[in-house]
């Protein structure tokens, strides 16, 4: 299906008498401006105007372009279900998936989406980590609201032969019952919000410590950069060793991990050591997928906020803001999966702002 099938599947809420203007016309109009760096109702509007030859080339665009209070006012108004779920299918149909793809659930927070301090949007989101791209998100109202979001999201994709990686918030027996009845795999963070389980993982990578006892996997990587050097090592122990009532209350683990990591900047060095819990035995998978998580943060949250500058957006309508994200994230997702030019992000948006035929290539393939 092309981008324009998609997007006719979003749901028109408007009244008949207020249908001046196409609805797929104005999506598409916002998906380019956005292709070409534009943030808010004013750039798109100017963009549309100076642009509009080239848009009415795959678009009709009858009346012109609408005035940017009318742009906020259809944006506003979309209809956030059929938004969601026609335009993600739209840029995830081509993903590629892996042998094990691990995904990892993360949230953001928007800080610029409301005028209030304490009223901001949170969004969480599921990240392929293999293919860089955004599978699905959902919004919430705090960062508190997070669990039940991520359980709706592993409901929601198709998880099966997965690697799903979490932090420590989502370490919850019924999120892990959910995993192993969707035949996935995981990789938890264990912490103290976990008292009994984060003790009983502890004690039993202190007692092989301190016993000098063979019977570890090890894994060992390093990196440098920035004048920083960090060396981790992945231990692994087989499940069995903790107590048979802590297994039996989380479900599938056969696996618990030590991951050391000692950093080195100039004559300091600091040693950290966090715990996990898994569902698999298998080391490498194990040490890949607790290494990818942080891809999210890095190759996503970090992009939306330097490159598409998120934080920073003057769009505070919660619904509008929430509606600007999910194009933001397609928009990132589409330009992630152009391959037949090299370059960062960023430059190939800045190549669409001045190159019709590139935007037009990074839109339409």
């Amino acid at each position: 299906m092309s981008l324009f099938s998609h997007l006719e599947l979003v749901k028109e809420n408007r009244s008949t008498i207020n249908q001046h203007h196409n609805l797929v016309d104005i999506m598409f109009l916002i998906i380019s401006a956005i292709t070409s760096g534009c943030e808010g109702w004013q750039d798109i509007e100017i963009y549309g105007n100076k642009k509009l030859p080239w848009l009415r080339g795959f678009r009709p665009f009858v009346h012109g372009i609408p005035t940017r209070h009318s742009i906020a006012r259809i944006f506003r108004g979309l209809d956030s279900d059929s938004l969601l779920l026609a335009l993600y299918s739209w840029v995830n149909h081509q993903r590629e998936k892996s042998g094990m793809p691990v995904i990892a659930f993360d949230g953001k927070t928007i800080r610029g989406a409301s005028n209030r301090a304490t009223d901001k949007l949170h969004l969480v989101s599921a990240y392929d980590c293999d293919s860089g791209l955004t599978l699905l998100h959902n919004c919430v109202d705090s960062k508190s609201n997070e669990i039940p979001a991520v359980r709706e999201l592993l409901q929601m994709l198709d998880i099966t032969g997965a690697m799903v990686t979490l932090d420590a918030m989502h370490c919850q027996k019924d999120t892990l019952n959910q995993l192993i009845s969707r035949q996935a795999d995981y990789v938890v963070q264990a912490k103290g919000n976990q008292k009994n389980l984060y003790r009983a993982i502890a004690n039993a990578f202190q007692q092989k410590f301190d016993a000098g006892e063979g019977g570890m996997e090890m894994k060992v990587t390093s990196d440098k950069g920035h004048g920083r050097e960090e060396i981790r090592t992945v231990y692994k122990l087989d499940a069995t060793l903790l107590d048979k009532g802590v297994r039996q209350d989380w479900a599938g683990i056969k696996a618990i991990i030590a991951v050391e990591r000692v950093r080195t900047k100039g004559q300091k060095t600091s040693i950290d050591t966090h715990y996990y819990l898994s569902s698999s035995t298998d080391n490498t998978l194990i040490s890949k997928a607790i290494r990818q998580h942080w891809l999210i943060e890095n190759q996503q949250h970090w992009v939306l906020d330097v490159v598409f500058k998120e934080d920073n957006s003057a769009i505070h309508d919660p619904l509008s803001a929430q509606h600007m994200a999910l194009f933001r994230r397609v928009v990132r997702n589409m330009v992630k999966q152009h391959t037949k030019s090299k370059g960062s992000i960023r430059s190939k948006l800045v190549a669409a702002s001045f190159d019709d035929d590139f935007r037009a290539e990074l839109l339409f393939g």
